[in-house]
């Protein structure tokens, strides 16, 4: 019998190990300082030529740009000056070369630390000017002394207006008084003078107790008046409300009003589950209870008055009885008309005209021909008379 020979490879130690042998990767090196890819969005963009909106910084660069500023801050140097009436294509670059040129070489590159100069926010492709005006910092104070020296010299055909940084002078100042005036008249132009209001946008179904249960969180009231119709005394949609005094009228045209409302503690919770035998107490107890009481924190609430029955209401100063009369029945009342019917009318309208009498038409000669036909008169001689001597 032929016999077969098999060649038995050896197992070797890695094909029998139960774990794989991992692939060795390669470790990808990233580059923090490299601009970060532009993405899809941007890429689309590109090719259409848009221009995507600035992205937004980042928490830790708002951070570092706080930091950088409370730094500047910080390092503001003492001897500064305010550079005035600059020609607006000046760049800070310029105006550190008019200071250096310009000084006798007291000024030098070293001895400029800081040159703030606001600029324009204009967008696409304009250029930004500067604002009319510029800071410049100096190292000592003989910098400073040259600089303020310089005042009154031309920089591109205009006289720079050159002084200390601190110093206000020529500023016009305000007056006191005058603005504690314009304060107080503010205060008494805000201060309605009239108590009562005009309520409109009513329903018909709204009666004068939900006028008076929607406003008397505001104040006193005096009356409620609603109109209402003479056969169904529905209402006709609006009234008006008189208060007792004018800042609840105020209140109550802004549309909400302030309440006291007390604050729910937890000694509350605690002393309803307490026994109710008030009682049998003694006097101490109620003391401590009154106690308690007084130390009953309340908060401010706003409460709102300009809705009924879901419906937002017109809320308005309505005028007062007095100022109401005077213009019906004072001095200045517009006067009243009697009419034919001997009644009298209230109102401005003017007089009528009396009317001209007209003159009656004149008949045309075809008119007056067929009048004479028709009565047998004679008809008015037109023609004219002719004579011979």
């Amino acid at each position: 019998m032929a016999t077969e020979k098999t060649n038995k490879t050896p197992i070797s130690e890695d094909a029998s190990s139960p774990k794989k042998r991992k692939a060795e990767l390669e470790e990808l090196e990233v580059d923090l300082e490299a601009p970060e890819p532009p993405s899809k969005r941007a890429k689309r963009a590109q090719k259409k030529g848009k221009t995507l909106p600035p992205k937004q910084d980042s928490d830790d660069e708002k951070e570092a740009k706080k930091e950088e500023k409370e730094k500047l801050k910080s390092n503001r140097s003492e001897h500064g000056v305010w550079v005035g009436n600059m020609p607006f294509a000046v760049t800070p670059d310029m105006l550190r070369k008019w200071l250096i040129e310009n000084s006798g070489e007291v000024i030098t590159n070293e001895s400029i630390t800081r040159i703030n100069m606001p600029m324009t926010k204009d967008g696409g492709n304009k250029v930004n000017k500067n604002k009319g005006f510029a800071y410049v910092d100096f190292a000592d104070i003989g910098a400073k002394v040259a600089a303020i020296a310089l005042t009154e010299n031309e920089l591109l055909y205009r006289k720079l207006l050159i002084k200390d940084s601190t110093s206000y002078d020529g500023r016009p100042k305000k007056e006191e008084a005058d603005i504690a005036a314009a304060a107080k008249k503010k205060a008494e132009d805000e201060i309605p003078t009239s108590r009562k209001i005009f309520v409109g946008n009513l329903s018909f179904q709204t009666t004068e107790e939900d006028v008076r249960a929607n406003f008397e969180k505001c104040g006193e009231i005096d009356w409620v008046k609603v109109a209402t119709f003479e056969d169904s005394g529905k209402c006709k949609g609006y009234g008006w409300v008189k208060f007792r005094e004018a800042e609840s009228a105020g209140w109550a045209v802004k549309g909400f009003c302030r309440i006291k409302e007390e604050l729910e503690t937890e000694d509350d919770f605690v002393k309803g589950k307490k026994d109710k035998d008030a009682d049998a107490e003694d006097n101490s107890d109620e003391e401590e209870d009154t106690d308690a009481q007084s130390e009953k924190k309340f908060k401010m609430r706003k409460w709102w008055v300009n809705r009924i029955a879901g419906r937002n209401l017109k809320i308005e100063l309505a005028e007062d009885d007095q100022v109401r009369y005077k213009k019906r029945f004072g001095k200045d009342a517009p006067r009243r008309q009697v009419q034919a019917d001997g009644t009298t009318a209230e109102g401005g309208e003017a007089p009528k005209r009396e009317k001209k009498p007209v003159p009656p038409r004149e008949l045309k000669a075809q008119d007056d021909l067929m009048v004479a036909r028709l009565t047998g008169t004679a008809a008015k001689h037109t023609g004219t008379k002719i004579t011979f001597d």
